[in-house]
């Protein structure tokens, strides 16, 4: 999806990564970073530019809903899933994990995001870490707890597998939260714990998406 510059001065490492490009990945993890926010073009949270994954974007996340207001979607993270969405093998399938903002889970403006999500992967697992305290105070902010970092907005652990044996079917939405008003430090705890999202005692809840592509607060109209 990204376009590779060759570069003179490093022939051989330009050449390396042009053929990296070329083989399948399997197994994709990271922390994409989140720069929608940014106050002006000199902040480090500068969103950068790549036409074509915005393209991309633009064919399935953006199309997929009806929202008036997609400027999250073209977020550094948002744009990490879609890059990492195409980059898997398209005939072996594979595993993407990712820690993110936890804004695309509930928010409306995602919606499209969430249904592309249901439609092109298998299995879906979710652990909601919360910590979202931005413009938040009183019991509000206490009952999301603290964040597992140093920043005011929600986090949560992603892993989406893609079996291609099994995408004629919406994939099962496997879904946890941590408890409220927990520390960073029993946070962090209980993912230690937990291990594995294979473990029986992960599952807390199977979300089933409404028409309109929402997980967990189902609009009433």
């Amino acid at each position: 999806v990204t376009t590779l510059k060759y570069s003179a001065v490093f022939p051989q490492n330009s050449k390396r990564v042009i053929e990296q490009n070329k083989i399948p990945m399997q197994i994709i993890i990271g922390n994409p970073p989140y720069s929608i926010g940014q106050n002006n073009a000199n902040d480090n949270a500068q969103n950068d530019s790549y036409p074509k994954l915005e393209k991309r974007i633009a064919q399935t996340y953006s199309v997929a809903t009806k929202a008036q207001l997609q400027r999250g979607l073209y977020d550094s993270y948002i744009k990490a899933f879609r890059w990492a969405t195409d980059r898997l093998d398209s005939n072996n399938g594979g595993i993407i994990g990712f820690v993110t903002n936890s804004g695309w889970i509930d928010k409306l403006s995602f919606n499209g995001f969430r249904k592309s999500l249901v439609n092109e992967f298998s299995s879906i697992y979710i652990f909601n870490l919360k910590g979202d305290i931005k413009g938040k105070v009183g019991i509000t902010a206490k009952k999301a707890g603290d964040n597992i970092f140093d920043i005011m907005t929600g986090t949560a652990i992603i892993i989406l597998v893609k079996n291609p044996k099994k995408l004629s079917k919406a994939a099962e939405i496997i879904y946890r939260e941590i408890s409220d008003f927990k520390s960073r430090k029993e946070k962090l705890s209980d993912i230690l714990k937990l291990k594995s999202v294979c473990q029986k005692n992960f599952v807390q809840q199977i979300l089933k998406p409404d028409k309109h592509g929402d997980w967990l607060n189902h609009r009433s109209k």
